[in-house]
């Protein structure tokens, strides 16, 4: 059921109910309550009403110094003797209140696709606009009638999907008002991921064995077991800054791309390489991996994002998977560095043309290494809502876990493959994990 809120004036702390709203959640009138809106936790006692509109009356003083939109439709669910109207839904957003202009905002409307679904307050906000003391915050809520942002001041959401890193005193005041219900909280790099995985049995066969750039003794014994590695930034993203180094003979070969054209440098011996390697690369931002010898398709390498996030139940899920193709002869698939994508499904059944029960096979695989990476990053103690996991397949079908995108993981390509419907799937997939983590779970 949904209903519009109406403040009224009255002498005590009360919320008024509809008869049938009453009856359907077993409440009885005069019955004292904890009233829940986002943050804000307040004492009222029950009534009810006969009114034909489906409205709640709530009293002004239980909503001073706080707007709720009345075009807004809301949802109630009770627990025990708390009664939550909302949900109230917090996007987190870079920048400071004054430079968010609708120019700037309206691309989060992209979130709220499905907001028919979801109802509620979905409140855009900035570190500046947090008020701990009295758990409101000023930003800009979603009005679904306009299709547009309004600012004001509103209740401090219950659940907070993080459209932007955080500093410890953000998060201290995050879980002071809301305790651990915020989400993609944490970013992690390469080098974390590889010590984490490295430690679940069934995620390490997955893994390429992975040494720090700085020890080059490693990297020298890394070179002479795969005669072929990646040298990668920690943090790098979009194939950025990565250089392949082979061994052939006596000879190292390294090889990068610069503005689009394939670029290789020769090296006498390990020597020479090491000597190249630690004055003109910062090493100690760098992380070293055999080469996977994965599959090309035309001379272009390919590898899998897998797209996975948590859905309106709290489960993680996977809403599909984009197939990414590099440039010709290039070492990289990233679609920034000249790639292209395409639906993954659609991979599969190529690579297994004659097979199609073992494309679904595959698909099933490599949808349960991603969940377990998932459900692995989640015993680490992170808070993710959804997560990018680029899995490669190597020339014996074997499955690799390449890397995983947790900062901002890119949903448009799945535009890039031309599935419309996986992306604006994976869209509002945070919204619903965040209407869960509020309270108001999903149907």
């Amino acid at each position: 059921m949904k209903f519009f809120i109406r403040a009224i004036q009255t002498p005590n702390s009360t919320i008024s109910l509809p008869l049938i709203a009453m009856e359907k959640l077993s409440l009885k009138e005069k019955q004292n309550i904890t009233l829940s809106i986002g943050a804000i936790q307040q004492n009222a006692a029950l009534s009810y009403h006969e009114d034909q509109d489906n409205c709640i009356y709530i009293s002004t003083d239980l909503i001073n110094g706080m707007t709720l939109p009345e075009f807004i439709e809301y949802e109630i669910i009770i627990y025990d003797d708390i009664l939550l109207v909302g949900p109230v839904i917090g996007m987190f957003i870079r920048g400071k209140l004054v430079e968010m202009d609708h120019q700037r905002i309206k691309i989060y409307k992209n979130y709220l696709i499905d907001y028919k679904h979801i109802n509620g307050l979905v409140v855009l906000f900035t570190s500046d606009g947090i008020d701990v003391k009295n758990k409101l915050v000023k930003g800009f809520v979603f009005n679904p009638k306009e299709n547009g942002w309004e600012m004001g001041v509103f209740p401090f959401p219950s659940a907070v999907f993080l459209r932007r890193t955080i500093k410890e005193s953000i998060r201290k005041k995050l879980d002071k008002l809301i305790q651990n219900h915020y989400f993609n909280s944490h970013v992690f790099n390469k080098w974390e991921m590889w010590e984490w995985f490295s430690e679940d049995e069934q995620i390490r066969q997955h893994l390429p064995e992975t040494v720090m750039a700085e020890n080059m003794e490693d990297v020298k014994q890394l070179m002479s077991v795969y005669q072929k590695t990646f040298i990668k930034p920690r943090a790098g993203m979009q194939g950025t800054g990565i250089y392949q180094l082979s061994k052939e003979g006596q000879e190292y070969k390294l090889s990068y791309r610069v503005k689009g054209k394939n670029i290789t440098t020769i090296l006498e011996n390990w020597e020479a390489a090491q000597k190249y390697l630690q004055s003109d690369l910062n090493l100690d931002k760098c992380i070293v991996q055999q080469k996977i010898p994965l599959l090309r398709d035309h001379n272009r390498v390919m590898d899998i994002r897998v797209l996975a996030a948590k859905n309106q139940h709290g489960v993680w899920t996977v809403p599909g998977m984009v197939t990414k193709f590099g440039e010709v002869d290039s070492i990289v698939s990233n679609i920034s560095s000249g790639g292209s994508a395409e639906k993954g499904w659609e991979s599969l059944l190529e690579l297994y043309r004659d097979n199609p029960k073992q494309a679904f096979k595959k698909y099933k695989e490599i949808e349960k290494l991603a969940l377990t990476c998932c459900e692995a990053l989640e015993r680490k103690g992170l808070h993710l809502g959804y997560i990018g996991i680029d899995i490669g397949i190597d020339e014996e079908h074997h499955l690799w876990v390449i890397e995983i995108n947790n900062r901002s993981p890119d949903m448009t390509i799945a535009l890039d493959a031309d599935d419309f419907q996986l992306y604006y799937q994976v869209k509002s997939a945070p919204i619903y994990y965040a209407k869960w983590l509020a309270g108001f779970g999903g149907e």
